[in-house]
């Protein structure tokens, strides 16, 4: 068969590729201090003198050792991890620092983090990060994911402090905050990272390469944390919401409950939890010839959400869980967490009475740093329809080359089971990254919680991206990629066959330039289409501007793509977006987007956003005060995902206990 041909092609380019050299992984012992430090972002030699001390900073691009060198030191007590670090800067008064909201992202920003797996499995799971902007506004990831309330996510102290030749950060991250083992000397992966805004470049401790690579992280070792407490209080999170919808009154309310089983396993209750008032992402107008995939914002379902991970992700045939399958429910329940250090469990549970009961369950297995097998079962009830899935997948890892495989298996309730699934090949050093991947999902799979785009496919495609940052030059930043398939579907007919390219560069200016070209033909019919785009200020959201234009033809008719997008602070806390789209195919459709948000501090924001999609229009304004710890509550005028307009006034309150 030809897509057999083109699979095995596929594979020789990327068998073809040679290796990547090997780098030192740096270790460093724990130290237990008499004292703690005092927090305040001025690092006094005194109080840090019992700690080790880390430099030689390098930039993961080149391995070099950068002009504006970085130092940090760090140490342990029964209490807490601290750690400092002094970013050296030759232009102190470049350093970019502008978000104020803690858990914002700091694009185009200075930043310092720390990084930390106490688990020490020299991959991404059980990694957690710390990071600070120069004005302090912290962000974090919690291993697992955890929702945004932070007396659930977990306290942790930082002050910053400018200093003459730069800038000074000290954190104070409590024990109680990570997950580990207890009543083991252990040792932990660590690193510490840094971004100059004016520079645009990182640069770390131990050099995991621009791939990130989880096992060269650098290693503290002869660690003894505390011992976990091995039953703690429930902890829990209420909400009550009282409405004004249309001409109706009502008042509604619901709990979360949550318990740590073990220092590693959390169980997670929700009662009645309050969707309604969370703003979904909105669904955008460009051609697919699928379902459009949409992240997830449920705090229900992301915490421990990457225990759920089911699947092939992105690159897969499919996600076999996809959480926004559940649209509501009035009672769910889930437990996640590490087994051991190398076996982890998710299960999940929700009843929607009188529509529908469905359950999720995922055992991970890890073999070292980049070996590692699930197991995996999904199933629901409801709505005329009893379905179940059960599944592998697995991945094993040797130098520059990985192998991975998902298979499901489908039945519904009497009937006879369908399996679908992909087998990759990787190869990955830095700079570049290629795969290829066969393929087959039966016209007949179906799983009711899982999103697979495709169906009654099979066939291999191969993707190959090539990425490189310049230090010098008019150009800071290089991407291109190619990606080509061929499938048939299961009678035999040429489905889709072809390749498509994009291309982007950045300027030293901050200007990204981009251009993409696809050949392809779909059961026959040409699709050939090309596209061309710009981006101003592409490293700050606070004055960005860009547009994009695509052209050409599908399936024999002309097809256009138009953009446009602006973000704008307009005044001190004020931020305006603005998005654009047609599309221009087998009819017309429109979107726009204009979105206002007004920063009165850390905790206290006005924001609202209004849409307009093909002559249907909604829009929805908010107060809220939130994210820090104590009570939080919000006024929300409109609904943030309805299709229309409506006249609804939404009061809601939560707290901690």
């Amino acid at each position: 068969m030809d897509f057999l041909r083109f699979y095995c092609a596929s594979l020789l380019s990327v068998l073809a590729v040679g290796a990547a050299s090997a780098v030192d992984i740096p270790r460093v012992a724990g130290v237990k201090l008499g004292a703690a430090p005092v927090i305040d972002g001025d690092i006094g030699t005194d109080e840090w003198k019992g700690a080790i001390k880390v430099s030689g900073f390098v930039d993961p691009l080149n391995g070099q050792a950068l002009a504006d060198q970085t130092e940090a030191w760090i140490a342990y007590d029964e209490a807490a991890i601290y750690v400092a670090m002094y970013a050296h800067d030759s232009h102190p008064m470049a350093i970019v620092a502008r978000e104020i909201k803690p858990g914002s992202e700091f694009n185009g920003e200075d930043v310092l983090e720390f990084i930390i797996n106490p688990n020490g499995t020299r991959n991404w799971d059980g990694r957690s990060s710390f990071s600070v902007n120069a004005l302090n506004t912290q962000n974090e990831y919690i291993s697992g994911g955890r929702a945004a309330k932070r007396e659930w996510r977990g306290e942790w102290t930082s002050a910053t402090k400018r200093v003459n030749d730069g800038w000074c950060t000290e954190f104070r991250i409590p024990w109680k905050v990570l997950s580990y083992p207890s009543g083991e000397k252990r040792t932990m992966d660590i690193n510490f990272h840094r971004y100059q805004a004016r520079t645009k470049t990182g640069s770390m401790w131990a050099n995991t390469t621009t791939q990130e690579r989880q096992e060269l992280n650098g290693q503290w070792v002869e660690i003894s944390p505390p011992p976990r407490a091995e039953r703690n209080r429930p902890r829990f999170l209420a909400y009550t919401a009282a409405e004004y919808d249309r001409t109706r009154t009502g008042l509604r309310s619901g709990l979360d409950v949550r318990y740590a089983l073990t220092p590693q396993m959390t169980i997670l209750g929700s009662i009645n939890p309050d969707f309604r008032n969370i703003e979904s992402e909105v669904e955008g107008i460009s051609f697919t010839r699928t379902e459009r995939y949409l992240d997830e914002a449920r705090p229900f379902f992301n915490d421990g959400g990457d225990f759920f991970g089911i699947g092939g992700g992105g690159f897969g045939f499919g996600r076999m869980f996809y959480s926004r399958r559940i649209s509501d429910f009035d009672f769910g329940a889930k437990a996640y967490g590490q087994i051991d250090s190398s076996l982890s469990l998710g299960a999940l549970a929700t009843v929607d009475t009188g529509d529908q009961t469905a359950g999720v369950a995922k055992i991970n297995k890890t073999f070292g740093a980049r070996n590692n097998a699930d197991v995996w079962f999904t199933g629901t009830s409801g709505n005329g329809r009893d379905s179940s899935a059960v599944g592998f997948s697995g991945e094993v890892g040797r130098g520059n080359y990985s192998i991975s495989t998902n298979l499901a298996n489908s039945r519904d309730l009497g009937g006879k089971g369908v399996t679908a699934g992909d087998l990759s090949l990787m190869y990955s050093v830095p700079h570049w990254y290629s795969m290829v991947q066969y393929e087959w999902i039966p016209p007949d799979f179906s799983s009711p919680l899982a999103f697979v785009p495709w169906t009654d496919r099979r066939g291999a495609y191969s993707y190959s991206e090539y990425n490189m940052q310049y230090r010098r030059g008019p150009i800071r930043q290089f991407h291109t990629d190619l990606f080509a398939t061929y499938y048939e579907d299961y009678d035999g007919g040429q489905q889709e066959k072809g390749a498509e390219s994009y291309t982007s560069f950045v300027t030293r200016s901050d200007i990204r330039l981009q251009g993409s070209i696809a050949r392809k033909t779909y059961y026959g019919a040409p699709e050939n289409i090309q596209s061309v785009g710009f981006t101003l200020n592409d490293s700050n959201r606070y004055k960005r501007f860009g547009g994009s234009y695509e052209w050409g033809e599908r399936d024999g008719q002309s097809s256009r793509f138009v953009s446009a997008y602006a973000s704008y602070r307009a005044l001190k806390g004020l931020d305006l977006g603005l998005n654009f789209s047609l599309f221009d195919f087998d009819g017309q459709d429109r979107l726009g987007i204009v979105t206002v948000s007004y920063e009165m501090g850390p905790f206290d924001s006005i924001s609202g956003r209004y849409v307009s999609r093909d002559g249907s229009r909604n829009g929805y304004l908010a107060y809220r005060h939130s994210g820090g710890s104590g009570m939080e509550y919000f006024v929300i005028v409109g609904d943030p995902n309805a299709p229309r307009w409506r006249n609804r006034v939404s009061l809601k309150v939560v707290w901690a206990f």
